[in-house]
């Protein structure tokens, strides 16, 4: 029995979402038809592809191998399957792509670099807001796409979404706080540390989500809407933060007096979302944006042991099949 492309779908949901129920829910079958799909590929295989854990599933090393290779053949079949579609209005026409703050900053700038640069003659408009106003005018049709920072559960039903990526939390340290002798740090050990707070997209909600979940009340010192002034109050000394992995910079300058560490207790993700209206058809600059940054994202980069990325949507309907 050969591979099939429906098979390589399944096994890529599972990787990615982490567990086969939710994989179930993302590709619209039973659980039944995704543990059958995924015993006949491993049986044609010959070798396992996940490990079983409580919380659902972990690909194996042979898994890993395969999941690369299966991404890639999943992005061919989906350019090849486009190459009907390429006319003028692949090299001009117009996208409009709303973003929340922290994507505006930290995700955009090097991704439209790169489409301005494929598709010169796109005429690429951005609007930046609150995720609440982006989901409004993306159900509203004044959108073609939005990026934007949260929960895959908290995506309206009108909607859908692919997960670019996730990005885990961890502790910002000043540069020679007691705590960074430590490989890792608890939340009880910050209980008495000066909290620096970002207020932007929905990660604040997410983390006092977190602190009541874990029954933690950080001491905060300041909510600010400004990533470089916790960067800049960090490195001075002045607090402590508990940010994502995406906006960690090393490399800038107050990012040199500032180390990182994470944390024992299990913290929400912050994950990358890229979202469409559902039923609404994407014109042929959307969707190669869309390729361009889930190829771009490609898995932000995440702790060994980290849950796989989750996918909240398959891909929406292309031109000529929306609806």
């Amino acid at each position: 029995m050969a591979l099939t492309l429906r098979q390589l779908r399944y096994f890529a949901s599972v990787a990615e979402v982490g567990t086969i129920s939710g994989a179930a829910m993302v590709l619209l079958v039973s659980q039944s038809t995704v543990t059958e799909a995924l015993h006949e590929l491993e049986a044609e295989l010959g070798f396992r592809l996940f490990d079983r854990h409580a919380r659902g599933v972990m690909l194996t090393q042979q898994g890993q191998q395969f999941f690369q290779r299966t991404q890639r053949i999943l992005n061919d079949v989906a350019s090849l399957s486009r190459m009907k579609n390429e006319d003028t209005e692949a090299l001009h026409g117009t996208l409009v792509l709303g973003v929340t703050p922290v994507v505006a900053g930290y995700v955009i700038p090097d991704l439209l670099t790169r489409f301005r640069a494929a598709f010169p003659g796109v005429n690429v408009t951005l609007v930046e807001d609150q995720t609440d106003y982006l989901d409004h005018m993306l159900i509203g049709g004044e959108l073609d796409l939005s990026i934007i920072l949260r929960p895959a559960s908290t995506v309206p039903h009108a909607c859908g979404a692919r997960v670019m990526g996730v990005s885990p939390h961890s502790v910002w340290l000043p540069q020679g706080h007691p705590l960074t002798e430590q490989p890792q740090i608890s939340l009880r050990q910050l209980e008495k540390e000066p909290f620096i707070t970002l207020v932007s997209d929905v990660l604040e909600s997410r983390m006092l989500a977190a602190w009541e979940r874990l029954s933690f009340r950080p001491s905060t010192y300041f909510r600010t809407s400004s990533i470089e002034a916790v960067r800049s109050l960090v490195a001075a000394g002045h607090g402590i933060a508990v940010l994502p992995q995406l906006i960690y910079r090393p490399w800038s300058l107050e990012g040199e007096k500032i180390e990182r560490r994470p944390v024992q207790e299990e913290l929400p993700t912050a994950d990358l979302l890229l979202m469409w209206r559902r039923g609404l058809s994407l014109g042929v600059p959307a969707q190669y944006f869309m390729d361009m940054a889930l190829q771009r994202s490609n898995r932000l980069a995440r702790p060994p042991g980290c849950t796989p990325v989750r996918q909240a949507e398959t891909r929406p309907a292309s031109r000529k099949n929306a609806g």
